[in-house]
């Protein structure tokens, strides 16, 4: 059995309305789940993204 890819976006110093609009972009394009990806300092980032989405 093949598995569909998930759509990752990986976050990092860009601005975080670039990654809400990445996120928003991928679930526009007609995915139904989407992956943040973070390390570090940059978790905290992402789950900015999270809750603004």
């Amino acid at each position: 059995m093949a598995q569909k890819e998930i759509p990752t976006v990986l976050v990092g110093k860009k601005p975080l309305m670039n990654y809400v609009f990445a996120c928003l972009t991928t679930l526009q394009s007609g995915a139904n789940q989407l992956v943040l990806k973070a390390r570090g300092r940059a978790i905290s980032r992402a789950v900015d993204v999270v809750q603004v989405l």
